[in-house]
């Protein structure tokens, strides 16, 4: 009898885990999501429970808990590419470096868990931080960082071929254009190639999806050619991409259209680069139209470019009307958002304005735009748009030096500085840091010149020690080559409110 009551103790306790196992799995099943729903945004903190809580937990409940830890870090890497995305766009170029990084590191950190399911997103984040790194000027790296992209898609696309070969030809896309900003013009058109003939095997499987792809890489590889002087090779080219396009494509037509026009006004092809430009003003208007707001900003571009050329053909009052729209468009898109005004295309518009009034014997009416251009290119530290605003504004003092005076004094309520009279020293002064508002700097916060007399001011340590009395240069010249120095740069005392400002 006694080996019955120990079967039947083993019995009961058996059946007391068994009933106790049943308990949690219950619970951990209600816990976890139903099969096909989806997992919440909002998962519980990564290490809310122990350690030994979680080991605890049957292995359902750990793996739901796992799943809903990694869609959290995946859709913040979204949402963080996505900001990085934005913000350069817009110019912050500074700020949207970090969101990308972060997007990069948290979807590294998810590919060495799980490459299958996250290797694809962690390449569209190289992309994005590398188009961000590129907007900031820094070449070398987002050189270094579209290799590592394309070097991971390349992988990818060896896996499985059908599947990755779109983003293996994006990414080699991404890759040319870097290398082509940095100079590395021979590597840019042996990428482009590729990429081109990635393209061609897609579009031959699916012409419909992939037109307007091959179209943009062809783009960007004619614009690659005539930029290293295979001009006749880079019309081919761009006429092989316009061939591709219909108006279902009208964005990329229409960006393919105005360089092709630019590229054509180079050689002397007048006629058909102001055909070109026109064909590409009518459709970014029909895009407008049907959707106003990011669309206005490509109609001010065509706008500016056909302006451009139409001023170069001496048509200066069709310029003139070009120009205008533009930089009304300029203005109505800043009312509506504010952070437009901080990007650089703003402030080229309104240069662009002064040098087509210049053109047309409007000096005294480009004061105001070029002073705005001035302000804006300082305060955004754009040194190209600033020496283009201080060279027009020179230009224009030097056809009519007593109307440019009254209207400067007009829109900034000061005299006309020295450096647009040539009545004294000129100086230059660098453009400062952007400020970090998002709008467009006031005339108030802008830095005040340095008034100082030259001889009270202390040396600094980067200028060149006066020449040598018995070794004078000629007037107007370096000091070591004897060539003419190039114009200073300055910064003007206070520039006018304009619709840039708001």
């Amino acid at each position: 009898m006694g080996w019955l009551r120990v079967v039947f103790r083993w019995r009961r306790r058996h059946e007391r885990h068994l009933a106790e196992y049943r308990q949690r799995l219950e619970q951990a099943q209600a816990a976890a999501p139903p099969s096909g729903a989806l997992i919440p945004a909002i998962a519980p903190p990564r290490g809310s429970l122990s350690v030994e809580a979680e080991d605890e937990l049957p292995s359902p409940a750990r793996s739901a808990r796992a799943m809903a830890v990694r869609a959290e870090d995946r859709d913040r890497a979204a949402m963080l590419a996505d900001r990085a995305r934005q913000l350069s766009r817009s110019g912050r170029h500074t700020e949207a470096s970090a969101p990308a990084r972060a997007a990069v590191r948290i979807l590294g950190e998810l590919a060495e868990h799980n490459p299958a399911e996250h290797a694809a997103a962690l390449v569209d984040a190289l992309r994005a931080l590398a188009a961000v790194l590129a907007g900031g000027k820094q070449y070398a790296d987002a050189v270094k960082v579209a290799d590592n992209a394309t070097l991971r898609a390349r992988r990818l696309a060896a896996l499985d071929v059908h599947l990755h070969r779109p983003l293996l030809a994006a990414t080699l896309r991404d890759l040319g254009a870097r290398l082509g900003d940095a100079g590395e013009a021979i590597r840019a058109l042996s990428v482009l190639h590729e990429c081109v003939e990635a393209y061609r095997t897609l579009a031959a499987r699916s012409p419909e999806v992939y037109r307007a792809g091959l179209a943009d890489a062809l783009d960007e590889f004619a614009g690659r050619l005539a930029e290293s002087g295979l001009t006749d090779d880079a019309l081919a080219v761009f006429e092989e991409a316009a061939r591709l396009l219909t108006l279902a494509d009208a964005d990329v037509l229409a960006q393919v259209t105005t360089r092709q026009a630019n590229l054509l006004a180079r050689v002397g092809r007048v006629d058909e680069a102001l055909e070109r430009a026109n064909s590409a003003v009518r459709l970014r208007r029909s895009q407008a139209e049907d959707a106003p707001g990011a669309a206005e900003d490509a109609l001010a571009a065509a706008l500016q470019s056909y302006g451009l050329l139409l001023s170069g053909t001496k048509r200066h009052d069709d310029a003139v009307e070009a120009l205008e729209e533009a930089v009304s468009l300029r203005a109505r898109r800043v009312r509506v958002d504010p952070a437009i005004a901080r990007r650089p295309e703003v402030a080229v518009t309104y240069a662009v304005y002064g040098l087509v009034l210049i053109s047309a014997d409007r000096p005294a009416d480009a004061v105001p735009p070029l002073a705005a251009a001035l302000g804006v290119g300082t305060a955004l530290n754009l040194p190209q748009v600033v020496e283009m605003a201080t060279d027009a504004l020179i230009r224009a003092h030097a056809a009519e030096p007593a109307a440019v005076r009254s209207r400067w004094r007009a829109a900034t309520g000061e005299d006309a500085p020295q450096w647009i009279t040539g009545t004294g020293r000129t100086r230059r002064v660098e453009a400062g840091p952007p400020a970090p508002a998002t709008t467009a700097p006031r005339p108030d916060r802008m830095p005040a010149p340095d008034r100082t007399p030259p001889a009270d001011r202390p040396p600094r340590a980067d200028r060149t020690p006066p020449p040598d009395e018995e070794n004078p240069r000629p007037p107007g010249r370096g000091r070591l080559t004897g060539q003419p120095m190039r114009r200073p740069i300055p910064s003007p005392t206070k520039r006018p409110r304009t619709d840039v400002d708001v």
